[in-house]
């Protein structure tokens, strides 16, 4: 099973994969679509704003006040 990488470069979709050549779309849906089509239940890794991994969580420094 291919674990594939979905990104957002310059407003562009750019899947990616270990054994893929890489894959430009429009649209998420589209990019997802694609995937699911090509290479059904291998999972997809979102990755730049408006996927699924969160933001890095700020880790607080003891002894900073205000």
């Amino acid at each position: 099973m291919t674990t594939l990488t979905m990104r957002l470069v310059r407003g562009d979709f750019i899947v990616t994969g270990p054994d893929i050549a890489p894959m430009k779309f429009k649209s998420r849906p589209e990019a997802r679509d694609w995937c699911k089509t090509h290479h059904p239940g291998s999972p997809i890794t979102e990755i730049g704003p408006g996927g699924k991994r969160a933001p890095p969580k700020k880790r607080e420094r003891p002894g900073r006040e205000g």
